[in-house]
């Protein structure tokens, strides 16, 4: 049987986020699930780019909102963990089981990929912004999607210190180190794809090395789809976390940019 996978973000929008069909395995049932044709950032940058600004003015710094905005397209919206988390379903009951890993390493992979491609194209829109085209974006993503609202930084924290040219030079030379034949297998990554890159680093630390570790680690087999596996406070843990290093991230990115 084929089913739809739908998660609504807000009463007026909500995310294709693929099917998921019920297969007979060697032993037991099996899901196979699809992604949707349209990534779920793409749904989202879609919606906001036809929404209109919103009626005040924003709370905050842009830097912190920046992180929010940040966190809210690529991690808690526009990867599959919008639907491990999503708020409709009933919370699973090994939530509260230490020992149970709560994410599929298959699953953990799809938002590792998911997140990082949609950070490195929210990265791009900032590069190429237009007419404060990016700052709008920012400022609708804090206020028409459900994440929380903390708009705190981190002060020259790990991904910020890549900006500062003393620390930039001493990376480098390690690499030097390490052999010519994987500096220079770097630098051209570095260089042809300057933007995944950062975004590589970026959800390597605000989120695959962060809390979400206490989440995935333990074993777990027949992982539920109807059922939310991330607990509320989990959730406001993990966002705020990750949107100060996004903060500190885009930061680091407007540094770059700039030189």
């Amino acid at each position: 049987m084929l089913s739809q996978l739908m998660v609504h973000v807000n009463d007026d929008f909500a995310l294709d986020a693929g099917t998921c069909e019920e297969l007979q395995g060697l032993k037991n049932p099996e899901l196979l699930i699809r992604p949707s044709a349209i990534t779920l950032f793409q749904q989202l940058l879609d919606y906001l780019r036809a929404k209109p600004d919103p009626p005040s003015s924003m709370p905050g710094s842009l830097t912190g909102r920046e992180g929010v905005a940040a966190v809210a397209m690529t991690l808690r919206w526009g990867s599959y963990f919008a639907v491990l988390a999503d708020r409709e379903k009933p919370l699973w009951g090994e939530v509260r089981t230490e020992s149970t890993s709560r994410i599929a390493d298959s699953e953990m992979a799809r938002i590792n990929i998911e997140a990082s491609a949609a950070l490195a194209q929210w990265i791009d829109l900032y590069r190429k912004d237009s007419n404060n085209r990016y700052v709008q974006l920012v400022n609708r993503a804090v206020f028409y999607l459900p994440i929380p609202r903390k708009t705190s930084t981190l002060q020259y924290g790990p991904l910020l210190a890549l900006a500062i040219p003393e620390r930039a030079a001493e990376i480098i030379r390690a690499v030097q180190m390490s052999g010519r034949h994987h500096f220079e297998r770097v630098r051209a990554s570095c260089e042809r794809y300057p933007s995944r890159v950062l975004a590589n680093a970026l959800i390597n630390t605000a989120w695959r090395n962060g809390p979400i570790e206490d989440i995935h680690a333990g074993h777990f087999r027949g992982y539920p789809l109807n059922q939310r596996r991330i607990k509320p406070s989990e959730e406001r843990n993990l966002m705020n976390v990750a949107s100060r290093h996004f903060s500190d991230g885009m930061s680091a990115c407007a540094i770059f940019c700039s030189e």
